[in-house]
């Protein structure tokens, strides 16, 4: 893959950015090392970024997200303002707006409760009794097998005749239905739902691992598929600078792909974070069990080698003064304010991975050429969704700039001296 932008993860940021480069002509690989955050998502978009990058909503379009403000009840009836959504889920705006009223769907599923979903939410809801569940097994199904079930045609209208019956015998005037998690797995099925109902139908927010974060990997799967953008499964072990043996001469990075050499002409690092797997806790007193330390080290290391380093809070992360490390109440929430897990990653500016800090203002920062980082895997990036996807998008076309006009070349003898590990 020499001369083309090899993104290294396949979740929100990684996606958007393999998507940007695709549209900015470049030839695109994506490496993905397994399911991360972005499979437990929950379907709202949270956190505004501002302006928004050129492409940033065909992106999240073609991932099956819509950006637009929303109002959506959390399976404990939380209404929560958001940014986007996953198209399965029920907007409450425009029922409001209407002065409609929402009809709770009443079954017997772990963690639904209509009946006090209805008391939370007052005037505005009334429990609508209906035969959600058509198999025994059913009522006890994880979320995202149940929606599942409902990619079959067949079955989705099955369940559009019940809820029709339901809103005939409840005899009350309801502008939306809303439902558990349960519309599809394979594509979001509300809006064929809605159109066989006859009113608005869609989820309420449920749990981190359900239907949305699937929908999430079927839609980037398509939006890849119609980019031709190559999705390949694999663990990154390293990232180095080319050298002259690389294929091409397009070549600036070698990639480890499970001690297989991968070329590439610019590489955009979205792995994830604690979560999704880019970022590692890994003390010094994790060396030796029992045992005194023979040093000292930080307590977090990017699980991808490469011409990087961590950094938080806007300077590089240092290593303890302590063998046996920092205290671990000051690394995480609730006991630190402003916690360093919240804030490590990879130094970057603008996307661009740093290859040397800034060692006084008499030597700026250098930065290791067509090399980017995007998500969770950044220093002190705001942990977002829509972060995550503009972020993405800017590499995306920063990596693509690089290989289509030509600048993607092997590093000069500097460049090679700045991006060693």
């Amino acid at each position: 893959m020499s001369g083309a932008v090899v993104v290294v993860g396949a979740g929100v940021a990684g996606s958007a950015a393999a998507l940007a480069a695709a549209r900015g002509g470049a030839r695109v690989v994506v490496l993905d090392g397994g399911a991360g955050a972005s499979t437990l998502w929950t379907g709202a978009v949270d956190s505004a970024a501002g302006d928004l990058a050129e492409g940033s909503r065909a992106v999240a379009e073609a991932l099956g997200v819509r950006l637009e403000p929303s109002l959506l009840v959390t399976t404990s009836f939380h209404a929560r303002l958001a940014h986007g959504r996953d198209a399965s889920l029920l907007d409450l705006h425009p029922l409001l707006d209407a002065r409609a009223r929402v009809g709770v769907v009443r079954v017997a599923r772990p963690g639904w409760d209509a009946d006090e979903i209805v008391r939370a939410g007052g005037q505005g809801f009334v429990a609508v009794g209906a035969s959600l569940l058509r198999h025994a097994d059913e009522g006890s199904l994880a979320d995202a097998e149940l929606a599942a079930r409902h990619d079959d045609d067949g079955r989705l209208g099955w369940l559009g005749e019940r809820l029709r019956e339901a809103l005939a015998r409840a005899g009350a005037e309801v502008g939306g239905l809303l439902l558990p998690p349960s519309l599809g797995v394979e594509r979001a099925r509300a809006a064929e739902l809605s159109s066989r109902v006859g009113v608005a139908c869609g989820e309420a927010l449920g749990l981190p691992g359900g239907p949305a974060g699937l929908r999430f990997e079927h839609a980037r799967d398509r939006a890849f598929a119609a980019a031709g953008i190559a999705m390949r499964r694999g663990r990154v072990r390293g990232v180095s600078a080319a050298g002259p043996s690389a294929g091409g001469a397009g070549a600036r990075w070698r990639l480890d792909v499970d001690g297989e050499g991968l070329d590439a002409g610019a590489v955009v690092l979205a792995a994830g974070g604690l979560i999704g797997g880019g970022l590692e806790y890994q003390p010094s007193e994790a060396m030796e069990a029992s045992a005194l330390p023979p040093r000292s080290r930080p307590a977090y290391r990017c699980t991808v080698e490469g011409p990087w380093s961590l950094a938080a809070r806007g300077r590089p992360l240092d290593a303890p003064g302590s063998l046996f490390g920092v205290p671990p109440e000051d690394l995480c929430w609730p006991l630190a304010a402003d916690p360093l897990a919240d804030r490590v990653g990879v130094a970057t500016s603008e996307g661009r991975v740093v290859a040397e800090p800034a060692r006084g203002a008499a030597a700026p920062a250098r930065f290791a050429p067509a090399l980017y980082a995007a998500g969770d895997v950044v220093a002190d990036a705001r942990r977002s969704w829509l972060e995550a996807l503009d972020a993405g998008v800017r590499a995306g076309h920063a990596a693509a700039r690089d290989v289509v006009t030509g600048a993607s070349v092997r590093p000069s003898p500097a460049e090679a001296s700045a991006t060693r590990p």
